[in-house]
């Protein structure tokens, strides 16, 4: 994946707003790449995990208690096959996402059509986030149901090439981002994951997005185990370089095999909290100057890490006030302005 620029800016996906239209017409003023915004606040519709459940064998939303599971005690053999069939045939729409339940990706695909952009970005909520927060009618992970498990990956594979094939008419480079929050549990006593099933569920989606010429990044704003993500044929790994950039750095032998294959660090340096009130763009570059040194000082040749480089808040910012996000923005925004300058 080559992009336009060093350091160009981009978001996670969740705003606080309303307005999809205000929302999208703001991220093409503020961002380098655009992306199209979730906006949970507008509806339960748009929670990261309802967003993408339409086809999802069994499916239980309930707007009123804000809660959404799978009750797999019915025959959901019909709405399994549905899946497959749709994935053999590459016919994608009836799997699609309605606006509905994403009202800022039809307004995004408006102004994408009058602004012409080079580079957008899309997502959806990862399988391991996914399989783990949604559960069935007893309230076990629908992850640990092989049926299910399979079934959710190709369905998350399908929405992420039905956006590419939106997204791909309207600019020279689009990305999809997996969001994975979940994977700073993995390993934990709490969720009894193989790493070699992440990789499988991780690759299954990024080679649906491969196929499309699309570049995949996963976003995980905790600790996890790096090497894992890095083995995967992921193109961006987006962290929150805020708070966990040390971890990172231990992995220092697999950040510079992904840095030399072509894949970009996405540095989540601007706190998604109050702590980004008390930054400032010069104290943030500071910041990221020193984590550039440190990966440095693991033999990490400097000018692979700045030339292959993205800048993010460190998650997204659905559940913020409209004044902090402004402020997160900002900031993120004269950041890479000072750090596109740097040698």
């Amino acid at each position: 994946m080559k992009t336009n620029g060093k350091f160009l800016t981009t978001g996670i996906g969740s705003l606080p707003y309303i307005d999809a239209a205000k929302s999208v017409e703001w991220i093409f003023n503020t961002f380098d790449i655009p992306f199209w915004p979730q906006l949970p606040k507008r509806s339960f519709k748009e929670n990261m995990y309802s967003q993408f459940s339409q086809g999802l064998p069994g499916l239980v939303i309930d707007e009123k208690k804000r809660t959404i599971h799978v009750d797999s005690s019915k025959d959901l053999s019909e709405e399994l096959a549905g899946i497959y069939e749709a994935c053999i045939s590459g016919e994608y729409d009836s799997f699609g996402i309605t606006e509905e339940y994403t009202e800022g990706f039809y307004s995004f695909i408006k102004e994408a059509k009058k602004r012409k952009p080079k580079c957008v970005k899309g997502h959806i909520t990862g399988p391991v986030s996914f399989g783990l927060g949604v559960t069935d009618e007893t309230g076990k992970s629908i992850i640990y149901n092989e049926l299910l498990k399979e079934a959710l990956v190709k369905l998350l594979e399908i929405k992420a090439i039905w956006q590419i094939d939106r997204l791909k008419p309207l600019a020279e480079k689009v990305i999809i981002f997996i969001d994975e929050p979940y994977l700073t549990s993995f390993g934990s006593s709490f969720v009894n994951i193989k790493r070699e099933d992440v990789v499988s569920m991780l690759d299954s989606i990024i080679d649906g997005v491969h196929s499309k010429g699309a570049a995949a990044g996963i976003h995980c704003c905790g600790n996890t185990d790096w090497s894992m993500i890095a083995q995967t044929k992921v193109d961006i790994i987006n962290f929150d370089a805020y708070l966990y950039a040390d971890n990172l750095s231990l992995y220092s032998k697999d950040v510079d095999r992904f840095l030399k294959r072509g894949g970009y660090l996405a540095w989540g340096i601007v706190p998604t909290s109050d702590d980004a009130l008390k930054e400032t763009d010069r104290s943030l570059f500071e910041r990221l100057s020193l984590q550039i040194k440190n990966l440095e000082k693991k033999s990490i040749e400097r000018d692979l890490i700045i030339q292959n480089s993205l800048l993010t808040p460190s998650c997204g910012m659905g559940t913020l006030s409209e004044n902090l996000t402004g402020d997160i923005a900002d900031k993120l925004s004269s950041l890479g302005k000072l750090s596109q300058a740097m040698q």
